[in-house]
């Protein structure tokens, strides 16, 4: 369910771009957030300019996302949610449950970048329901250039390769695996994990 790719801006293109180029004949409309990681909203405006509707909901004061305006904003035609877990900027940490929840629901995926999360609060891609969840390895002082990708695959998610090549990680990220970026993120994560644990 991992894919390993140059650093959560991939994972997060592959995920918004991915999803709704995959499901474009059926899905037209992408709900995220106004606070998102500039990579997550230029992909959405990118999608923009191919056609796709896009709501972008506003947070509140105290930077959540209203769970009512999120329940009101899904359509029958949106193909992706995606919510940061925690903000890069403010720090906040959103209604992750929640937001899958609601997610779970209305069966929509639910992608997150969790760049900012990954070792500061737990992560459980279960109990969030995410479909599609974004991690960098220098955000817990791992090696530049490395990021993973998760994907569920029970139910499945689909998306559509952004990169065309040699067919590594099942298809949908052709080039070389840096193995020792790889083993080098998966020994912070790690390290983080620990941390995390002895901090709590």
């Amino acid at each position: 369910e991992i894919v390993f790719t140059s650093g959560a801006t991939e994972c997060n293109n592959i995920s918004v771009k991915g999803v709704m180029h995959f499901y474009k004949e059926k899905k037209k409309h992408v709900i995220t957030t106004q606070t998102e990681h500039k990579c997550v909203l230029d992909s959405c405006r990118h999608l923009q300019q191919e056609g796709y509707e896009i709501t972008y909901l506003p947070v509140g004061s105290d930077g959540l996302v209203d769970l009512n305006e999120l329940r009101a904003a899904i359509r029958s035609d949106t193909g992706l949610v995606s919510v940061m877990a925690v903000n890069n900027e403010i720090g906040v940490i959103q209604p992750m449950e929640e937001i899958g929840k609601i997610c779970k629901e209305f069966n929509v995926p639910f992608h997150t970048d969790a760049a900012q999360a990954l070792g500061k609060i737990p992560i459980d891609v279960d109990k969030w329901n995410v479909s599609l969840m974004s991690l960098s390895g220098h955000k817990v002082y791992g090696p530049k250039g490395v990021g993973a990708l998760y994907m569920r695959r029970r139910p499945r998610i689909r998306v559509e390769p952004q990169m065309n090549g040699g067919g590594q990680e099942r298809g949908i990220r052709s080039g070389t695996v840096p193995t020792p970026l790889v083993v080098g993120m998966g020994a912070a994560c790690e390290i983080a994990m620990k941390e995390m644990e002895y901090d709590e």
